[in-house]
């Protein structure tokens, strides 16, 4: 017999009145899916975009949201790097990006899963990710001077206690401006709940979780724009 999955309500009211206010950011069909973010989560990231002139925007785990990051750094005159690991995924998106005319503002750049070695740290229950991007190709597919990261990748929903994002700040945190944000999607979970506690502490600053949106935030500037 198939496995069957229960799947949890993920969008509330306040996401459809998030996709209305995001609809001029996107330039045609995105596909979205079961791993895309929110869009009230999304909204509040395109919220710091905007608001803070964010002009270095990487994001780990590409998808629906990369293509309305392209139109909001178009705005601000920045640039966005996307990571994902799924190397036909990449290319689909970076046709989408070159067919609305975004290719000059937006890539997604593919960099592979590997082993990851044992220097992570381990804190309760949770363990240490043993696969994350490729450490070499991430350093050179990403630029410095971040002042907004957006980690939604790798995939974490089916490893239950792995702290399967947690390396993305100690990875890219000698990469982030002298102002930035952080954001980590589906922070309902406990590993992410977890993994922003550690952020906190390799950062030095406080970081806020919205639950309605399953969003984590950390800013140097404070404050915080969520939406609905």
């Amino acid at each position: 017999m198939p496995e069957i999955r229960a799947t949890p309500e993920k969008w509330s009211l306040g996401d459809l009145l998030a996709m209305q206010a995001l609809q001029p950011l996107i330039p045609h069909y995105v596909p979205w899916t079961a791993w895309s973010m929110r869009p009230a989560a999304l909204a509040s990231v395109v919220n710091d975009v905007v608001l803070r002139h964010r002009r270095t925007v990487v994001e780990l785990g590409a998808g629906s949201s990369t293509m309305v990051l392209a139109r909001a750094v178009e705005l601000t005159g920045g640039r966005l790097v996307a990571i994902e690991h799924d190397p036909g995924f990449a290319t689909a998106l970076n046709r989408q990006l070159r067919s609305a005319g975004l290719h000059e503002r937006a890539v997604v750049r593919h960099v592979p899963l590997t082993a990851l070695s044992a220097e992570a740290p381990q804190t309760g229950s949770r363990r240490a990710a043993e696969h994350w991007y490729d450490r070499e190709a991430l350093h050179h597919a990403t630029p410095d001077g971040i002042d907004l990261l957006l980690v939604d990748g790798p995939p974490a929903g089916d490893l239950g206690d792995v702290l399967v994002r947690e390396p993305a700040v100690r990875v890219l945190r000698n990469k982030l401006a002298a102002s930035f944000s952080v954001y980590l999607d589906d922070a309902e979970r406990e590993p992410e709940r977890e993994t922003l506690a550690m952020w906190e502490s390799q950062l030095g600053i406080p970081f806020t979780i919205v639950e309605r949106i399953s969003l984590g935030m950390g800013s140097t500037d404070g404050g915080f724009a969520p939406t609905l």
